[in-house]
């Protein structure tokens, strides 16, 4: 039975999720619901409301009939695997599948399944970072990494499951400013909550440097890579980011801010209220909740629009969340998650444009095949280099 409903429920899911289902087709899924557990959780998870709703004015774009009879298509020639494997990739496919119609560039796919050599598989990043302490001390830091790492009179460092916390003795007077710095590797993610209790959630290739305890006039750390920050409120000591040719301004609130493009800096503002400079030019601009502000080098100011913030965000809690977005770019941000090389073996399937929401730390395989379904594009695995083509 479940064989025969595959392509047909994908089908009513995206009516149901479009406003155009039919009383009967509303039962139809009702029934296939009631049949199994397991079709129920799938159901209300891709019918929660912080899930789909973001997304709809992208699915109401979309030319689904068009869309459908691509994916249809596709289904027939895998129609032999078994219905496991349908199940296996629904979570992944649901929302690629229903936004396909929206992608520039559509071919058909005679193969589902990812190549790959006999080599150990590629695995979704982990819990990692090193530790750099202000004599130059390491401390590699792993998941469950728990104790204390470093203590005196002004601070204790101490390892918490997948954090480090710093707590201050008493007073903001320091008596010299000490660094440490915290590098989490390609393949991984950590946080650390600082001195004055703000907690900093740092992504794969990211690195930090702060004080161990900040002084009485300012909060200052400098950052490359991805972060995101929930600043304990301070109204007598603002707190900033340095990155390369900007500063973030902010005195409590949640915000991300990423450099990973090279030449780019963006920072997304959840909650509060921040201030992003140039530096070259002392231009500040202040951005509200649901804003992003871009920064390219070069430039003498930051360009803000709004935004979509789980796009920039969901990282942090565990998913992947892309919006009309380039394979070239979804593939850089898978490639720092799961320590990967991308190859290009056709160069025109960079501009694709994609739009999914995924977990983080699902198989890469997984993802992969989500795409190769919606879009045609083939992946072979390498070792660890995933080489692209038609």
């Amino acid at each position: 039975m479940e064989h025969q409903y595959s392509d047909r429920i994908v089908r009513l899911l995206q009516l149901y999720l479009l406003g155009d289902i039919t009383e009967e087709e509303r039962q139809e899924l009702e029934d296939w619901c009631e049949e199994a557990p397991r079709n129920r959780k799938l159901f209300e998870q891709i019918c929660q409301e912080d899930l789909f709703s973001k997304e709809r004015y992208v699915y109401e774009k979309i030319n689904d009939t068009k869309a459908f009879s691509v994916f249809e298509k596709r289904v027939r020639k895998v129609s032999s695997r078994s219905i496991g494997n349908w199940w296996k990739y629904a979570a992944v496919l649901l929302f690629p599948i229903l936004v396909v119609g929206s992608w520039k560039l559509m071919h058909e796919t005679e193969q589902v399944s990812i190549v790959a050599s006999s080599v150990a598989p590629i695995q979704p990043g982990c819990s990692q970072a090193v530790l750099v302490l202000d004599d130059g001390r390491k401390v590699f830091l792993k998941e469950e990494e728990e104790g204390v790492i470093s203590e005196d009179k002004e601070i204790t460092v101490t390892g918490e499951k997948d954090r480090l916390v710093y707590t201050s003795s008493e007073g903001k007077n320091v008596d010299e400013i000490r660094f440490n710095e915290l590098e989490v590797p390609r393949g991984g993610e950590y946080k650390v909550r600082l001195a004055d209790g703000t907690l900093v959630y740092l992504n794969s290739a990211t690195r930090m440097k702060y004080p161990v305890k900040f002084d009485e006039k300012e909060r200052k750390v400098y950052l490359s890579g991805e972060a995101y920050f929930e600043v304990a409120k301070d109204p007598e000591r603002p707190f900033f980011v340095e990155m390369e040719g900007v500063e973030v301004r902010v005195y409590g609130t949640s915000f991300n801010v990423n450099t990973h493009q090279e030449g780019n800096i963006q920072t997304v503002l959840v909650k509060g209220s921040i201030g992003v400079k140039v530096l070259s030019s002392g231009m500040e601009s202040v951005i509200r909740p649901g804003q992003m502000a871009e920064f390219k080098q070069g430039n003498t100011k930051v360009d803000v629009k709004d935004v979509n913030v789980a796009v920039y965000t969901d990282w942090k809690d565990g998913i992947f969340r892309f919006e009309n977005q380039r394979l070239e770019d979804i593939l850089a941000v898978l490639s720092n998650w799961y320590d990967m090389n991308v190859f290009y073996q056709t160069v025109s399937v960079k501009e694709l444009h994609f739009s999914g929401y995924m977990e983080r730390y699902k198989d890469v395989s997984v993802i992969l095949e989500a795409i190769t379904l919606s879009t045609g594009v083939t992946f072979s695995i390498q070792g660890k280099t995933i080489i692209v083509s038609k």
